[in-house]
């Protein structure tokens, strides 16, 4: 399948280490890796990372609220949480979130509104790799189709604020067996204040958890997020959500197999979505490619979010019986001109077999680059000339260790930030997942074109309380902390 990886603060030294989870199909044993932003763009390894074999994803988010990331992995039948020791050295804990069967995507987040984070792992299907069954397309082998294997039910831990977990997944209503799971995001889509949670499912209805208190109803069929415009499953792979038309709502955007359209499901109102892959633009161009990772993101600074896709085919030997298809694939990058997306040649487009993909200013010159891991890893560093001005907001939520009643995780995760500039007011939110199995830099990028200042920026904390900081200044990192 392919795997994921992160880009986040693993040392805790102000910039942003790159981290990638190894794993082969029928290989144990595959070494993930960590590496040391040293500065000027050069990374070195650090020996001993933390990870085991058959890797899936990633993900990282201040679970024991103490200030630093820790990290969890998840993979076939070895699912792990790594405690950071502040200095960037994890050690494993044994904190009741090992799980089991194929797990994939996952996600920190604060389900129950605790102020500490929960943990939501996705599962992609009942699966032994000792008993494999044969499978083959003209006579060739190959990967056996999702339709084989039944699936397998997601699980939600809840952060008990002691160190440890307790599966709560029956109870919240989000063990549905249907459901044959990869990417993962969380967002607050119905705007009521708390966290709720997407899956991109492979073959079967994506799902759409909304969040009632702390438990979960699936709404994806009548929020019209769960097939595609032709009332279609789809394989879906990654996922990320972002405003792109700029009216101050979430929309959804999930990569799908080859011969399938990316669907881009667009807020409509009254908690609905359509699907608006043809007019958006993307219809035809995704058509052929086989996505996994992606991102919307303002790869330009001018102020509106652009996008990312990475492509590679699952079959090496794909051309024997698809000439249309390769197995290398060109990644694209689509910029969004007044909500409607065209492919521009930014280079990225080498052919090559990409799965995770992560983001973040790894030089610390105000612009997104990109790292993509795969056949081999790629870290892309942004070298568009015109690009405008910028802001990067950093959250420190009120919760520590010794737990602090009302105030939300240490991370910010799943706060929503508005930031009004030059006219226009974009939003983001925190989280600790989205694209392919990968996590991302956990502080909010903001483009502002040719806005000499922000006007306002304001945070919408989980705990529910709202800061406003005004006429703050632009090329520079902002860091809130809950009050």
């Amino acid at each position: 399948m392919g795997s994921g990886c992160a880009v986040f603060d693993a040392d805790g030294d102000g910039d942003l280490d790159l981290y990638f989870v190894n794993g082969e199909h029928g290989q144990a044993g595959g070494e993930n890796a960590l590496y040391r932003n040293d500065g000027g763009f050069r990374f070195s390894a650090v020996p001993g990372a933390p990870g085991v074999g058959y890797g899936m994803g990633c993900t990282v988010g201040d679970y024991d609220n103490d200030g630093d990331l820790d990290l969890y992995t998840t993979g076939y039948d070895a699912n792990v949480l790594y405690q950071n020791d502040g200095r960037g050295g994890f050690a494993e804990k044994k904190a009741g979130v090992g799980g089991g069967g194929w797990s994939a995507g996952a996600t920190f987040f604060d389900a129950d509104g605790d102020g500490d984070l929960d943990l939501y792992v996705v599962r992609y299907l009942t699966y032994d790799v000792k008993t494999e069954p044969n499978c083959e397309r003209v006579g060739i082998r190959t990967y056996c189709d999702p339709g084989y294997f039944e699936g397998a039910p997601d699980l939600l831990y809840r952060n008990e604020g002691d160190g440890l977990f307790t599966d709560v997944s029956f109870e919240a209503g989000v063990a549905d067996s249907s459901g044959k799971g990869l990417g993962v995001v969380s967002l607050d889509y119905d705007g009521d204040g708390d966290t709720d949670l997407y899956v991109a499912n492979d073959t079967t209805p994506n799902f759409l958890y909304r969040n009632v208190g702390g438990r979960f109803e699936e709404v994806g069929i009548e929020a019209g997020v769960a097939f595609n415009a032709q009332g279609r499953t789809q394989a879906g792979m990654g996922v990320d959500v972002g405003d792109v038309d700029g009216d101050g709502r979430s929309d959804i955007f999930v990569t799908n197999f080859s011969y399938e359209t990316n669907a881009i499901y667009q807020r409509a109102g009254g908690g609905f979505f359509m699907e608006g892959s043809v007019p958006t633009g993307i219809a035809g161009v995704s058509l052929l490619p086989l996505g996994f990772g992606t991102h919307f993101f303002d790869y330009d600074n001018d102020g509106d979010l652009d996008l990312f896709v990475a492509n590679g085919h699952i079959f090496p030997n794909v051309q024997a019986f698809s000439r249309a298809e390769s197995y290398l694939q060109a990644d694209q990058i689509f910029r969004n001109v007044d909500g409607r997306f065209e492919v521009v040649n930014a280079g990225v487009e080498t052919p090559g077999v990409s799965r995770g993909s992560a983001i973040g200013d790894l030089d610390g010159d105000g612009d997104l680059d990109l790292v993509v891991s795969g056949q081999r890893a790629r870290v892309f560093r942004n070298e568009f000339e015109n690009s405008g001005h910028w802001i990067i907001v950093k959250l420190v939520g009120g919760g520590m260790q010794e737990t602090r009643q009302g105030f939300s995780n240490r991370n910010g995760i799943g706060a929503v930030v508005h930031v009004s500039a030059g006219g226009e007011i974009q939003v983001r939110e925190v989280r600790s997942q989205s694209s392919y199995l990968s996590v991302s830099d956990l502080r909010l990028h903001f483009g502002l074109g040719n806005a000499r200042r922000v006007d306002r920026i304001e945070v919408r904390w989980v705990s529910g309380r709202v800061q406003v900081l005004e006429d703050v200044g632009i090329d520079r990192v902002v860091v809130v902390e809950e009050n």
